[in-house]
Parts: structure tokens; C-alpha cells; sequence
């Protein structure tokens, strides 16, 4: 989770479900790094006591209690122990460990003893106020008085019913800025989602439904864009405030996002695949059958995703990526595993073997025909290609790009030499991976249940897809 400046706090910290405590600093860096540096100075009489989180036979750390003034209890989850040293100094024992967690719970009214279950999960995604484009901010300029009048109205939320009992809400929170004694005041709207549960969940429950919506936003923005805020309440955990006035306890929570980049993504609505605005008549369709989708297809997802957000990847690692992707996906989607009837082709394999003049011809040619009856690959890609002919272009550039990525795919997994001529490299290499991208992005928005019409208007009108359009092949290939 993208945070904008470092936390790091100091409290005490102890590992349950022992009681004994230790002074410690939590350290929550914009980089997603958890780290809670503890150290003390323990005489031997009472190095036995302080021993659950030092010494040579400490458990698995797994989650850690504290307390923090500001934050109130917290728990550390997914601890590991990095480092640790000992040190004695005239008789006594001077310790330190550093640990690393995987997320932080923060702001339980109560010590808890374990993470509970909750009932909603209110989160934020870096570029959701332009996605979304909502905004209750007015400003009028009143000339004969001489002044500007601002005000601000919280636009109302958007419920969109999910499944299982599950709701998607777009909701809206406003933070004043400046001070008047500065002689400067602001309006801040920050936009959320937040996902409902009319039964407690736990917290992978909803993270499940979040990543998607992430997900989502990296496909619709084209940037990488990150979780900037994540906070759940539970109907158990409630917080009095005075004055005989309960509210539901926000526990915040930090912990890495799905895809992360340390640049601030570059957030313009003209550029979007699409916005929450042509959507809006029908989201909760589109997003309840992105969500049936991600998970009907998940490994192609994953692998469309891994190849599009992941900078630091070679260009041949998210060609491979790319193809295995879409094969994934047509297999899945066809339930085409084989061209003919299973073991048709199967039947004529010995007679083949019977011709082999020797042992070695006979091994080479049953490697070969390993998988005889399979769908090869340039015939799945001119099967994806198909519904969307007319955004790829003519018969000829069709074919062209189907062998182009069957032949460079082969050539990358295998470096057979005899196909290097053929494989595409450079600008080449390039080209199809933008394809490939464009023909995932036209299957995602038919799996959302876009129409053919509002697909060719995509295609034509958005500048992520008319880039990827235009590029194409070199002659020579």
C-alpha cells in the first residue's frame, strides 16, 4: 500500500500469548516495508522472562501485540525475525531484533486476541477521484459583492450489489486543508470503494473482491496504480467517544498492494480505456461479470497483468508471458484442448513408429508426437483474433501476426536455431506484445459485456487501443 510519508512510531510490543513487553519503534515506509525494531537491556535474572521474543529458542514469531499511543492496540502479522545480536555489557545483556511483518492492524479499542472477522472493508486506489469523476465542490464568483463563494455538498453513494451476499459502494469523504490564519483554506474530496458484508467475513474474503477492483483500475487508467488507503470496522468492535455516543471501530490496515510502483502513476481521463462514466448506467453488471471473470480465468489474468505492470520484465519474459496468457485463456474459454476426437490421431502413431529405420529416428519422431491431436497455437490466436477482425486488420495482417507469435513463441521457449530467422526481436518484438495486449484488452471488455458497437467505439476513440492499432510489423518479417 502506497502511504505518503513514513510512519514510524514507538510503543510496546509483546508476543502472545505472553504478556511480558518491550519497548519497540514500527517503521511503515512508502515502499510497503513493515519493520519493528525492538531492543532492551535484561540482567540475566530476568532474560528467562523476556525470552519470548529473544533468544535462541524463540518460536515462530507469526503475529505480535502492541500498543501505540497514537493508534491505540495493533497486531503485526506475518512476523519473521531478520537479525538478531547479543551484547553483554558489565553483566548486562544488551538485545535486539529487527522483524519484518506482512500487515499491520491498527486502532483495536480493546487488546486483541486475534484478527476478527468484519462487515466491511473501505479502501482507495491511487486515480480513483478521476476514474470515478464525481465531485461535490462549487465554486461561484459573485462581481457586484466582490467575493467567491465555495461550497461542498458529499455527492450521494453508489451502492452496486456483488454476489454472495456482498455490496460494492462508491462512497466520498472531504478533508479541509490550510487554515485562516494562514489566509488560505481548502476542499479535499477523496473518492472510495467499500465493500458491505451482510455476514462477517474474513479479511481474504474481501481482499479478494479488492484486488480485482485494483485490477481493474490498472486495466481502465493504464497506469500502475496502487491501494493509498485500507480500513475495515466489525460489528463487534465499537469505540466510545463521550458523551454516551458508540461508533464502529476503523481498523486501519497496511500492507502491500497488488501491483506497486515507487513514480506516481500519471492519471489522465482522455487516455482512459474507459471511465466510470460510460459505465455508469450499468456497473454493477460490468463489474460483477469482471469479478466472474478474473475468477473463471485467473491464470490468464495473472499473467496478462504480470506482463503489463511489471516494468523491471525483459521484453522476451513478457512476450512469454503474453502468449501462454492468451493460450491460457482460449483453452479455458474454448474447452479446446484437441483438434480432433481424443486418440483419433493416437490410432496411426504405431504404424509411424513401425517406418523409423533405427531406435534413435523412432525416439525423436515419439517426441514429436507427443501430443499429436493439441491445437497449435496459430490457430487459437486467429480464433481470438476472429471476433475482433475488423480493430487487427486484413486477412493478410491477421495471419502474419498468428504465425509471427506461434514461431517467436516457440523459438523463445526452445532456441531451436532453425527458427531465429523467423522469431521477431527488437521493434518487432515489441509489436506483438502490444498486440497481444490489445487482443486481451478487447476479450476483457466482451467478458464485461460491452457491446460489439461499444467495443469498435473503444477501439476507435481511445488512444491506449489506436497506439497499439497502428504499430505494425517490419516488411522483412
Amino acid at each position: 500500500m502506497k502511504i505518503k510519508e513514513e510512519i514510524k512510531k514507538t510503543g510496546n510490543f509483546w508476543l502472545p500469548p505472553y504478556r511480558e513487553k518491550v519497548s519497540g519503534s514500527l517503521s511503515i515506509s512508502n515502499e510497503e516495508r513493515i519493520v519493528l525494531e525492538v531492543a532492551q537491556s535484561v540482567s540475566p535474572d530476568n532474560m528467562a522472562t523476556i525470552g519470548h521474543l529473544f533468544g535462541q529458542n524463540t518460536p515462530p514469531l507469526g503475529r505480535i501485540i502492541g500498543h501505540i499511543q497514537e493508534y491505540g492496540f495493533i497486531i503485526l502479522d506475518g512476523c519473521q525475525s531478520k537479525t538478531d545480536s547479543l551484547k553483554l555489557n558489565f553483566g548486562v545483556m544488551q538485545t535486539s531484533r529487527v522483524i519484518w511483518a506482512t500487515r499491520v492492524f491498527a486502532g483495536f479499542p480493546q487488546p486483541p486476541n486475534e484478527i476478527p472477522l468484519f462487515n466491511t472493508l473501505t479502501f482507495s486506489i491511487e486515480g480513483i477521484n478521476e476514474w470515478v469523476g464525481i465531485h461535490g465542490i462549487n465554486s461561484e464568483y459573485l462581481p457586484e459583492e466582490r467575493s467567491t463563494v465555495i461550497s461542498y455538498r458529499t455527492p450521494e453513494s453508489i451502492p452496486l450489489n456483488l454476489t454472495d451476499g456482498m455490496k460494492l459502494e462508491i462512497t466520498f469523504g472531504v478533508q479541509n486543508t490550510g487554515a485562516h490564519s494562514s489566509g488560505e483554506i481548502g476542499i479535499t474530496q477523496k473518492t472510495y470503494f467499500r465493500v458491505v458484508s451482510e455476514e462477517a467475513q474474513e479479511l481474504e474474503t474481501f481482499l479478494s473482491v479488492v484486488y480485482k477492483i485494483v485490477d481493474l483500475l490498472c486495466l481502465t487508467i493504464n497506469e500502475t496504480v496502487s491501494l493509498d488507503s485500507l480500513s475495515a470496522t466489525s460489528d463487534g468492535l465499537i469505540r466510545d467517544i463521550g458523551n454516551g455516543i458508540i461508533i464502529p471501530a476503523h481498523i486501519d490496515i497496511y500492507q502491500p498492494s497488488g501491483f506497486y510502483s515507487v513514480n506516481n502513476p500519471q492519471i489522465d481521463r482522455n487516455k482512459m480505456l474507459f471511465r466510470f462514466e460510460d459505465i455508469q448506467d450499468d456497473a454493477e453488471e460490468i463489474i460483477k461479470k469482471w469479478i466472474k471473470g478474473h475468477d473463471e480465468y485467473d491464470h490468464a489474468f495473472n499473467l496478462y497483468f504480470t506482463a503489463q505492470f511489471k516494468p523491471q520484465m525483459s521484453m522476451e519474459a513478457k512476450f512469454l508471458s503474453l502468449a501462454q496468457g492468451l493460450e491460457v485463456y482460449h483453452r479455458k474459454k474454448s474447452g479446446a484442448d484437441n483438434e480432433r476426437a481424443d486418440g483419433e490421431f493416437e490410432e496411426i502413431i504405431p504404424s509411424l513408429l513401425d517406418i523409423c529405420p533405427d531406435e534413435r529416428a523412432r525416439n525423436w519422431l515419439q517426441s514429436r508426437l507427443a501430443y499429436p491431436d493439441q491445437v497449435n497455437l496459430v490457430k487459437r490466436i486467429k480464433e481470438i483474433i476472429e471476433p475482433f477482425k475488423e480493430i487487427i486488420g486484413s486477412s493478410r495482417e491477421r495471419g502474419k501476426l498468428a504465425r509471427k507469435i506461434s514461431v517467436t513463441r516457440n523459438y523463445l521457449t526452445h532456441y531451436n536455431s532453425d527458427l531465429e530467422s523467423e522469431a521477431a526481436n527488437g521493434q518487432d518484438l515489441y509489436v506483438l506484445c502490444m498486440k497481444m495486449e490489445m487482443l486481451f484488452e478487447l476479450h476483457f471488455l466482451d467478458l464485461m459485456g460491452f457491446s460489439p458497437e461499444k467495443i469498435q467505439f473503444i477501439a476507435d476513440n481511445c488512444p491506449k487501443l489506436q497506439s497499439k492499432r497502428s504499430l505494425s510489423l517490419s516488411s522483412s518479417q
